[in-house]
């Protein structure tokens, strides 16, 4: 507790000390945007100026509050102040979108081109109504490149970073006239190697290739472009990548997706509406990319996902309306490949199907801005009936298939969120931040639908065996939000705190059911859990700022402490961040920039023991770069990780794979140092 303290404390300190801070125009790297507009603040960080990237997911470790559960190169996890998974509101490109693994290999974030981002842009504090469906955890929206009227531009990027022989290329274009426009993009990613941690110690299997191709095509509706019709597709392949936090790794995700969009003019109005529409296909085993023990058997999973979200919105000056759904069918099945026999249905014909309307309103009332709004949701989850090639040898599946196949599986839900956002401005520099909330979110179809003990529970990544719930209760969240945001011609800060307490908060507890404890049993786990409605409490702080030292020089800063805890029996939540600083020190003249940043990690202590979570100590690092940014072109290189420090991510869970440098159940270490050159041209 005392270096957990100890590390927010300084940090605090440091910022209204010496007021460090660098502002979003002044700098190339690691940029943090703290502002305000229709929807409320935002923090954001632009793909142009952040170090090289695997996945977009690893932009949000530098905005305050977020984090990312990692388990392999492709796979990270959005968490925001302790929350993540479905609980945070993922969209990419305006859209929410089913992915078909049942362990979130293909995670939200993973479908966001690098090339065709802009920016990953996170909403700071409580969520209002209009971000999304389920904003529980926050909301969380990569911003891509829209086709654009009378212009003609490009850009193609390209990066190495030494750990792992990580390349990307990537190429965008967008063609256009006064009626139409053509935007395609692509990139190529590729791992050749495994990556290495500070001590040397292999990180197996870290390899991937992926592919993204898409474009879009909009059509001009009047005079003025501000009204106009688009259609986008997307297509995505990833092969052979790993993750060594979960029990198998990718052999393949093959998806498409397609976007219909438009935005017209109604009077006074501004009609905003999509159609979006995802089918993906997902491979993954336990064999080819890691060693399998002579007493394991192999285990092949083909699932897929068919996913539909569509969205219509109507604003006019204080008022914003707005009804949406998302529709989603999900089928999971595990194979043995040396067997042709055996045959489990892990997820069969799963509907998760959510239907919302919203109203949100927002007015200038004197020193005030009040943003309130309301959305009523209703959740219709079900199931086919599921089969076990083993069940007639093995009496406790068969049971559980049995119990199974007999319950009534359609459940059918409502729940009802309310936001209340006030900001009081004091004056030209200051203003007070207030918000609350009620919000309610509804359970994964893994939560439910997990009918025999096994491991595909959206990415938990904590190597226990799991059942679902049908009937779980929706989570109630009561949010508190209190804060300040502080400009000046050379200071910004904004700190914020926050309270969620979370009636029926969904999470593993001990199976009691005698047949779920004996089908473990023959797994090899003595100790399965049960996916069960608990009570939970999270609180904490967040804090962005920066400081203009003089035309060359600047400082920034962000610092995260969030505690999580049951509030029923005495333990604490799993996979909670531990808390953090990142302080940075920029350099700009004339084309040239510069950046020096360090990272101090706290020791997370506070872990859950039902879950059996494993403690992490503290750790410092430290990271250098350099740029040259031209008219058209821009070149960067520098070293993360400079010191080649040995660490433990605390979200990167626990090693799952046999036969190499780390042993099974060992927390998976960080990366080592990392030298990276990256470089692109515009036109």
């Amino acid at each position: 507790m005392t270096l957990r303290l100890s590390v927010i404390s300084a940090s605090v300190l440091l910022a209204l000390t010496t007021h460090s801070i660098a502002f979003a125009d002044d700098s190339a790297f690691e940029v943090i945007e703290v502002t305000g507009h229709h929807e409320g603040s935002y923090s954001s960080v632009s793909t142009d100026s952040s170090t090289p990237q695997v996945d977009i997911s690893g932009l949000l470790e530098q905005l305050p509050g977020a984090a990312v559960n990692g388990n392999g190169p492709l796979t990270g996890i959005a968490q925001y102040r302790g929350l993540y998974g479905d609980r945070v509101n993922t969209q990419v490109n305006g859209v929410t979108l089913a992915s078909a693994g049942p362990n979130a290999m293909d995670t939200p974030l993973s479908y966001a081109s690098l090339v065709n981002s802009e920016r990953l842009e996170m909403t700071r504090g409580i969520a209002p109504v209009s971000a999304g469906t389920d904003t529980i955890g926050g909301s969380v929206k990569v911003i891509e490149s829209q086709a654009s009227f009378d212009e003609i531009s490009g850009k193609v990027a390209a990066q190495y970073q030494d750990n792992g022989q990580r390349s990307h290329l990537g190429a965008k274009t967008n063609i256009a006239n006064q009626d139409h426009a053509l935007l395609v993009y692509g990139d190529l990613l590729k791992g050749s190697e495994n990556t290495t941690s500070g001590s040397g110690n292999e990180i197996a299997p870290t390899t991937y290739d992926k592919n993204i191709f898409g474009g879009q095509y909009r059509f001009n509706l009047g005079d003025s472009g501000n009204e106009s019709i688009a259609i986008g597709y997307q297509h995505l392949e990833t092969t052979e990548a790993g993750t060594p936090a979960l029990p198998m790794d990718i052999d393949f995700i093959r998806s498409d997706r397609v976007k219909l969009e438009g935005i017209h003019a109604l009077s006074s109005w501004e009609l905003n509406w999509h159609l979006a529409y995802s089918d993906a296909k997902h491979g993954m085993d336990n064999f080819s990319q890691r060693m399998k023990m002579p007493s394991m058997n192999a285990r092949y999973n083909n699932a897929d996902s068919a996913s539909f979200d569509g969205a219509i919105s109507v604003g006019k000056d204080t008022w914003l309306f707005g009804i949406d759904s998302q529709l989603s069918q999900h089928n999971s099945v595990i194979s043995d490949p040396t067997m042709a026999m055996f045959n489990v249905d892990n997820f069969n014909d799963v509907q998760d199907d959510t239907y919302s309307a919203f109203a949100q309103w927002q007015q200038d009332i004197n020193q005030w801005n009040w943003q309130l709004g309301a959305r009523v949701k209703h959740y219709m989850t079900d199931a086919g009936e599921v089969s076990h090639s083993m069940a007639e040898m093995m009496p406790a599946i068969k049971m559980l298939m049995t119990q199974f196949n007999n319950a009534d599986r359609t459940q059918s839900q409502t729940g009802v969120d309310l936001v209340l956002n006030g900001r009081y401005q004091v004056n030209s520099e200051l203003s007070w931040i207030f918000g609350l909330a009620r919000k309610q979110a509804s359970a994964s179809y893994q939560q439910r639908y997990l009918w025999v003990p096994m491991q595909s529970t959206g990415g938990l990544a904590d190597g226990r065996t799991y059942v679902g719930q049908m009937d779980l209760e929706l989570e109630t969240a009561y949010q508190l939000e209190l804060g300040a945001d502080f400009s000046s011609d050379k200071l910004t800060i904004s700190p914020r705190v926050f309270l969620h307490r979370i009636d029926d908060y969904i999470q593993g507890v001990p199976a009691t059911d005698p047949a779920v404890k004996m089908a473990a049993m023959m797994m090899g786990d003595d100790n399965p859990m049960q996916f069960a409605n608990v009570d939970a409490e999270l609180f904490g702080m967040d804090l962005a700022a920066a400081y203009q030292l003089n035309d060359s020089w600047s400082l920034d800063m962000n610092a995260s402490y969030v505690s999580g805890e049951r509030r029923d029996i005495e333990d604490n939540l799993y996979r909670i961040s531990p808390p953090k600083v990142i302080l940075g020190v920029n350099y700009k003249s004339n084309n040239w920039l510069a950046r020096v940043e360090g990272l101090g990690v706290s020791a997370q202590d506070k872990v859950s023991k039902t879950q059996f979570e494993q403690r992490t100590a503290g750790y410092g690092l430290m990271n250098i770069s350099v740029a040259y940014d031209a008219d058209s072109w821009m070149l960067k290189a520098g070293v993360n990780n400079l010191f080649d420090t040995e660490y433990e991510d605390h979200l990167a869970g626990y090693n799952r794979v046999m036969g190499g440098d780390l042993s099974p159940g060992e927390r998976m270490p960080g990366t080592g140092m990392n030298a990276w050159l990256s470089g692109e041209y515009r036109f």
